[in-house]
């Protein structure tokens, strides 16, 4: 019996006790505890056990928790977590707790190889989604930039590569084939050979080999694709025809030297300027007055500032400076070449919109500040390269770092994706900016088709025609040219465009002067043929060494003995350097047009418009006609182009500043005239007629701010940079006022004085405010966003609304019916500059100008006159009457600028559309503001489609680098609203810039890694 009692009670206490009260013991368990690496969003649970309360949740430190209460918990890091940073989870229950260390840590991300690597490469990844590369050899790291920028933007690159290497419609079909006909023949070179290949091939050895690096990474990123199935960016499904990776061919070194010269051209030909200048002359002749109003050089009178000389004239006490009297408006005899050049410039409408993304629209602004004058004590750079508003952003941002010491790779700042290196930002120890020059590199040529090629005694076998040359026939040679079209999925899908019907087959050859270049018009019935001159058809230039010598320069002067390598599409450089010293070189192939302005056979020889092509206009001095017509070959250079030496730079200035803004850099639009008004530098060169914005009233701008910030010892700071680049003065509209506020009263009154006086008294407020441009609006939501009330702010948003609405009346009005007897394409610049030029010079004045613009022109050719202060008038009244009748009085606060002028970005190609057009945004600035945001003065609207692509301003101090930056969209191609982090676009609408991490700084900035393999 004691057995079995004893079994009796065991089970009984197995049940609860045996003659005794038992519990469980209290617990409180935490999974996982400890101490626990962090690197993505982590679950925790609790167990409770006999504690008697509920489960509360705490942090110490950094992060979120997504509940403080109940069994479990979920806590997600910070974006940004320092290296070693940690945090405290708690939870408790009563008098239990249990705890779990957290060690914060930048997630890992899916290892990749790029075959050819030396060694691994680390990438960290910032809350931006900027990459930071680090590399044991310099090649390394420009191999993965090439899969980076392939795996974030692939769609813009295939896209651009496509355009640039003439096969557009073996992507979307035969949308594209009249753009890949132009560009095919615009980038053959003078041999036959396609531009990007034969660039390829004459590149120098290092460059080549970071080139093959380069495009290693794009292909290796292709291959993945190709082999893992995953889905292409969203782009692609809105093309016409269905596309996989299959059908996107691997680059090759031609497809990226193609793509450079593309970017290339559009900032630097003149081809469209050029063929419209040359009808208008064959509209309204060699000396209609016209001419001297549309077709001229010179800055507004007020603005007399150049890079080269950083000061700004004074303001003119009178009612207006004299409009400049800098030669005598002429033009060559182009009766007869009205067809051939209106077809021409049909054709090149075709390729400036396949352009667009790249489009090098004014507005670009750098400047760079030395350090004896800079607050910090270092120098310091700003620029803010304009070009379209694309979505997304054209510059990918990156930082490039080598461990090698002999590499001097240490790169922080923005590409287009497909090249290599960084465009904008600072290396190791140089900073620079860049904005476009306008260099006069292209010519145009009037070429005379001959029935036959005799007396040749021998003409090559691809000899299409020949055209008269020194007296002679010279062949034109055929180079064949084919192209693919996509018409369906697939390899069957691209067929051969010679299958297509008759009307649509493209043509299957290039015709190409030797000694020019490629015939862009051919033969009319009476042999009138046109072809085009550009120095990039030049194969043998160095422009891709030159800009990664410069990524890589340990000093300014350093910067500068790479740069003599730039050749092509003219850059305006501003450097500085982590020893405060600063420069400006803007370097490139000028050809030597010694007959320019010269009379033979009576026509005087004026570079801006068509040229003869019969040998009277070659470039090139004192040597024979061919030694600059050697495609392939190394060319006499001192024959050939305007040397080095010759070219507008400076190593330092007395201002202690040097700015650009696509204005002239040396003063030759206003100082320095030679015959026909052409105009020369002091070296008594020509080097352009236009430069790229010659309104000069952006540089004006930045000059008179650096003026008063450098004044009487006055020192500029970080913040003034930045600020300046955030300026949205209107110097054109404070030009418009002074003419508007010294016209006269009605001296009787009538329907339209109210109104009349009315816009005056707004535009008078508006220049009390200090001719400011704000938006008017507390947010960047053109709908949505409240007002802003403050008094001066509500009236200068009147004021610049008014101004703009009134240029929208005006200048159209003005030029468009002149323009359209011509077929030539109204543009804001000649049109502010002749209307400005005819108002400061009014009959009466001491050099009038012609006022025959100002009258009304009927579609039928009758003529109304009417005086250019009338037009004035009547636009003020017009805008004014327009503006109340949407807005009411200008005094109950309705007349909002920001509500109307907005901007939004579009996907690369037009046809892509959903979840790529962000916006629209309300943004404040306007035309010819330094904070470039130019609405069309001709249209509808006031939305404007191109702006800053980055604001960078850098700190060049060699220990603690400051680099500030804006994109104007994501890193990452993906449909807007799909946000992983900070919303970029957004920001840049506020003018919220970033701190982008450089050297040191990179390891307290990272959020994620990711490791490259071979």
């Amino acid at each position: 019996m004691r057995v079995g009692l004893a079994g009796v009670c065991l089970v009984g206490f197995l049940m609860v006790g045996c003659n005794e009260s038992r519990t469980a013991p209290s617990s409180l368990t935490l999974t996982p505890s400890g101490a626990v690496t962090v690197s993505a969003p982590t679950t925790f649970k609790a167990v409770a056990v006999n504690t008697g309360g509920p489960l509360t949740w705490s942090l110490s430190g950094r992060g979120t928790l997504s509940a403080t209460s109940g069994e479990w918990v979920t806590y997600r890091p910070p974006a940004t977590p320092t290296t070693g940073e940690t945090a405290t989870l708690t939870v408790q229950t009563g008098t239990f707790s249990a705890t779990a260390q957290l060690q914060l840590s930048p997630p890992a991300l899916t290892a990749a190889q790029i075959p050819g690597l030396t060694a691994p490469v680390d990438v960290r990844y910032d809350a931006w989604e900027v990459p930071h590369v680090k590399c044991a050899q310099a090649a390394d790291c420009f191999a993965v930039q090439g899969y980076l920028h392939a795996r974030d933007r692939l769609f813009q690159m295939d896209l651009l590569r496509r355009a640039a290497t003439g096969r557009m419609a073996e992507l979307v079909g035969p949308l594209g084939l009249s753009q890949d006909v132009q560009l095919r023949t615009l980038f053959t070179t003078r041999a036959g050979e396609r531009l990007g290949d034969a660039l390829a091939r004459n590149t120098d050895a290092a460059t080549k080999a970071i080139g093959q690096a380069y495009i290693s990474g794009i292909n290796a990123w292709l291959a993945h694709l190709r082999a893992s199935g995953a889905a292409l960016p969203g782009e692609y499904a809105q093309l016409p025809y269905p596309i996989t990776a299959a059908d996107i061919p691997d680059w090759t070194l031609g497809d990226m030297f193609s793509f450079v010269r593309l970017q290339q051209y559009s900032l630097s030909s003149t081809l469209d300027e050029e063929l419209n200048f040359g009808l208008f002359a064959a509209e309204f002749g060699g000396a209609d007055p016209k001419l001297s109003v549309w077709v001229r050089t010179q800055q507004p009178a007020s603005e007399q500032t150049f890079t080269l000389q950083p000061t700004l004239a004074p303001t003119p006490t009178a009612l207006m400076a004299a409009g400049g009297t800098a030669g005598v408006a002429s033009a060559p005899n182009l009766t007869g070449w009205a067809s051939s050049l209106s077809s021409a410039a049909a054709a090149m409408a075709g390729v400036r919109a396949a352009l667009q993304p790249l489009d090098g629209s004014t507005g670009s602004n750098n400047w760079v500040v030395d350090a004896v004058h800079s607050a910090t004590g270092k120098a310091m750079v700003a620029n803010d390269p304009h070009l379209s508003l694309q979505y997304p952003p054209n510059f990918y941002l990156a930082t490039l770092t080598s461990t090698n010491p002999a590499d001097h790779l240490d790169v922080t700042g923005g590409a287009f994706p497909g090249t290599p290196g960084a465009q904008v930002g600072r290396g190791q120890h140089v900073g620079w900016g860049v904005t476009v020059v306008g260099y006069d590199v292209t010519d145009v040529y009037q070429e005379q088709a001959l029935a036959n090629c005799n007396p040749l005694p021998a003409v090559p076998p691809n000899t299409a025609f020949c055209v008269l040359f020194n007296g002679g026939p010279s062949p034109v040679l055929a180079y064949p040219i084919a192209f693919k079209v996509r018409v369906g999925p697939g390899d069957a899908g691209l067929i051969d465009a010679q299958t297509l019907p008759a009307a649509q087959r493209p043509p299957a050859v290039v015709a190409m002067v030797p000694h020019h270049g490629p015939i862009i018009k051919a033969p009319d019935a009476g042999g009138k043929a046109l072809s085009v001159r550009w120095t990039g058809h030049e194969d043998n230039t160095q422009d891709l060494s030159a800009f990664l010598g410069l990524d890589t320069a340990l000093d300014v002067a350093g910067a500068m003995t790479a740069l003599e390598g730039w050749s092509t599409g003219a850059q305006n450089f501003v450097l500085a350097d982590d020893a405060g010293h600063i420069g400006y070189y803007p370097h490139a192939l000028v050809p030597k047009r010694p007959w320019v302005g010269t009379m033979p056979g009576g026509q005087p020889l004026l570079p801006w418009y068509p040229l003869p092509g019969d040998g009277s206009a070659e470039w090139g001095s004192g040597v024979a006609a061919d030694n600059c017509d050697k495609s392939g070959a190394v060319e006499p250079a001192a024959a050939c182009w305007i040397p080095s030496a010759q070219l507008p730079q400076a190593t330092s200035s007395a201002a202690g500043f040097l700015a650009t803004a696509n204005a002239d850099p040396v003063g030759s639009s206003a100082n320095v005239v030679g015959p026909f008004g052409v105009p020369l530098d002091p070296n008594g060169n020509y080097l352009s007629f236009t430069w790229d914005d010659s309104t000069a009233f952006r540089h004006a701008r930045i000059t008179e701010r650096l003026q008063a910030l450098t004044k009487n010892g006055g020192l500029v700071s970080q913040a003034d940079m930045e600020s300046l680049q955030g300026d949205h003065v209107s110097r054109v509209g404070a030009a418009f006022e002074r003419y508007i506020a010294a016209m006269p009263a009605d001296a009787t009154p009538n329907a339209t004085t109210a109104a009349y006086e009315g816009a005056r008294a707004v535009l008078a407020g508006w220049k009390l405010g200090g001719f400011d441009c704000p938006s008017g609006l507390l947010g960047i939501d053109p709908v949505l966003s409240p007002v802003d009330t403050n008094p001066v702010v509500a009236g200068n948003s009147a004021g610049c609304y008014l101004f703009h609405e009134f240029a929208h009346q005006l200048l159209p009005a003005v030029f468009e019916d002149d323009l359209g007897q011509a077929g030539v394409p109204f543009a804001p610049i000649p049109a502010v500059k002749g209307m400005l030029h005819m108002l400061d010079n009014p009959p009466g004045s001491a050099t009038p100008a012609d006022q025959s613009f100002c009258n009304d022109v009927s579609p039928a050719g009758a003529t109304t006159t009417v005086t250019c202060a009338t037009q004035v008038r009547r636009a003020l009244v017009n805008a004014f009457e327009i503006l109340y009748a949407q807005h009411g009085n200008p005094a109950g606060g309705g007349w909002v600028w920001g509500r109307v002028h907005t901007f939004q970005p579009v996907s690369q190609f037009p046809l892509v559309t959903l979840g790529y057009e962000p916006g629209p945004f309300a943004r404040p600035g306007g035309a010819f503001t330094v904070d470039v945001a130019s609405p069309s003065p001709s249209g509808a609207g006031f939305t404007f489609r191109s702006s800053a692509n980055v604001r960078h301003v850098s700190v060049m101090d060699p220990v603690t680098a400051v680099v500030r930056m804006q994109l104007p969209g994501p890193e990452v191609s993906r449909p807007y609203g799909v946000v992983v982090g900070p919303d970029l676009l957004a920001d840049w609408a506020r003018n919220k810039y970033f701190d982008y991490a450089h050297g040191d700084q990179i390891l307290t900035s990272t959020v994620a890694t990711q490791r490259f393999t071979p």
